[in-house]
């Protein structure tokens, strides 16, 4: 018995260990959130303002911003509806809303792409935001990506 539970937690390891190495983490101090990023996304913008990054995948079929705000006078649900914008904006067709107090998260397609979008409510106002944007064909290939995307972006600091 104890010589199956080694051999299950040999097995076990590797792929702990590359879940690990398949993703970088990323904090923002201005803001106070945390997520992980794709590694084998590259880095192609850094605002000046230091309030997130974008990435790209490597065959440049993906898109993923990662940024921060304030929240305005209609406070995080009234903000984290962002998707009428990209609706009536860019004409993206959402089929997917999930609302709660201090997160949000939907998912709309427009022609052969998919957009996933999620909110968190932050500490002091503000709000973490992520957006990815990547083929139809490849929604496989990204699904895990975006649990994983989703489970790590959070809070960084405690709110007073």
């Amino acid at each position: 018995m104890l010589r199956a539970i080694v051999i299950l937690f040999s097995y076990a390891l590797p792929s702990t260990a590359v879940d690990a190495a398949e993703f970088r983490s990323y904090e923002n101090s201005r803001f106070g959130y945390m997520i992980d990023l794709p590694s084998d996304f590259k880095t192609v913008l850094t605002p000046d303002n230091g309030d997130g990054v974008g990435l790209e995948s490597r065959d440049g079929s993906a898109k993923l911003s990662v940024w921060g705000n304030y929240l305005t006078e209609g406070g995080f649900r009234q903000e984290s509806d962002q998707r009428k914008e990209f609706e009536t904006n860019d004409g993206w067709k959402f089929t997917y809303e999930k609302r709660g107090t201090s997160c949000a998260s939907s998912s709309g397609v427009k022609g052969d792409r998919i957009i996933y979008m999620r909110q968190i409510a932050l500490c002091d106002d503000a709000m973490g935001n992520f957006t990815i944007e990547y083929p139809t064909a490849e929604q496989k290939r990204f699904g895990p990506i975006i649990d994983r995307l989703v489970k790590s972006l959070k809070t960084s600091k405690h709110c007073e």
